[in-house]
């Protein structure tokens, strides 16, 4: 109610120090999403909205409980909890239901090409075995080649140079480090 007795909506503002909060979860956000492609970019994109959004019902639940006088706008301690709620939980959860289906397609081919390595010890492997494997999406040598390049930018394997008549295959040495290694 307005001062005539009149029900109006109010307005909840952020205070000047949970508007350096939110300033600074604002930075946090761009960081994280430097490292995020996809569905999870965009879920990060929309985390300080939620924050806030978040922080007002933490506000209004400690008036309602009487720990709190009349909000009349909402603070940094309501705000820094939000943002870690926000922060640490829902963006882990986010990063499950979201990671896979946000990596790129050569880094999903390099993880199940990664996979069939551990799973059976190989030391070496070539484009054609993983072609006769029939593989959805590693069935060209246009979708194994990025997948290759992931896992030998990543130190999982390394070419084999080879010599002789004809085109020599694409053969690549597993790094012996990862024997074992589950």
């Amino acid at each position: 109610m307005d001062e005539k007795g009149e029900q109006r909506p109010f307005f909840l503002h952020l205070n000047p120090q949970a508007q350096d909060a939110l300033q600074a979860f604002c930075e946090q956000c761009r960081e994280w999403k430097t490292y995020a492609a996809g569905l999870m970019k965009s879920h990060i994109g929309k985390m300080p909205g939620m924050a806030v959004r978040v922080a007002t019902v933490l506000a209004l639940l400690d008036y309602a409980i009487d720990a709190a006088p009349k909000v009349t706008a909402i603070g940094a301690d309501h705000l820094g909890r939000a943002c870690h709620y926000v922060g640490e939980h829902l963006r882990k959860h986010a990063h499950r239901a979201y990671g896979a289906a946000s990596m790129p397609a050569e880094v999903r081919a390099a993880s199940r090409i990664g996979e069939i390595i551990m799973a059976e010890g190989l030391r070496q492997i070539s484009t054609r075995e993983i072609q006769r494997r029939g593989l959805v999406g590693l069935q060209s040598a246009k979708e194994i080649g990025p997948a290759f390049a992931v896992l030998r930018d990543a130190g999982w394997i390394a070419p084999i140079n080879q010599s002789g008549q004809g085109r020599p295959a694409k053969l690549f040495a597993v790094n012996p480090r990862l024997e074992g290694v589950k």
